[in-house]
């Protein structure tokens, strides 16, 4: 996949275009659809890392790829929220373990496996987590929704403004 990937990403760049890798921590090994229902991926972290995640670790460091981050809770790291929204998955694995300092976005806000539950704690703990950018690709009322969750946040103090800091950094150097 990253022999055909990369070249394809690097050909994007060469003619203007950025790309995002996505949907980490991948699909492959799940069963069950994220547009519509909770999806675990239980395989173990070494077996992810020498096979699954190879792809993307090669893409990301081979280019200026963005990576979008999929609804899948990762069991042996965070069991208990999937890792759009992880800071285990975010901040210990790919910007620390893979020091990826490039933009991260959530796939799709408005999915089953998100907006079946709090939307506004996903929000909260994707932007804590050190994720750049919350997709709502199709629903323009639920952008507004996400945006004042987000707003709600802030306000209340729930946003680590160290990580809104390093984000807004990542951000600026993307342009």
């Amino acid at each position: 996949v990253a022999d055909i990937a990369l070249p394809y990403v690097r050909g994007l760049e060469a003619a203007g275009v950025g790309a995002t890798v996505k949907h980490f921590p991948g699909l492959g090994r799940v069963r069950s659809d994220t547009h519509h229902f909770n999806a675990n991926l239980g395989t173990p972290i070494d077996e992810l890392e020498a096979t699954d995640w190879l792809p993307f670790k090669a893409v990301l460091t081979g280019s200026h790829a963005r990576l979008m981050l999929g609804h899948v809770t990762l069991t042996a790291i965070d069991p208990d929220r999937p890792a759009s929204h992880s800071k285990r998955v975010v901040d210990d694995i790919i910007r620390g373990k893979w020091n990826y300092q490039g933009v991260i976005i959530t796939d799709d806000l408005v999915m089953g496996a998100i907006y079946q539950h709090d939307v506004c704690t996903a929000v909260v703990e994707a932007l804590n987590a050190g994720v750049d950018l919350l997709l709502v690709a199709y629903d323009g009322i639920q952008f507004y929704r996400v945006f004042a969750c987000a707003s709600a946040g802030y306000d209340q103090g729930k946003l680590d403004p160290a990580m809104l800091q390093q984000s807004d950094l990542r951000l600026k150097a993307a342009v």
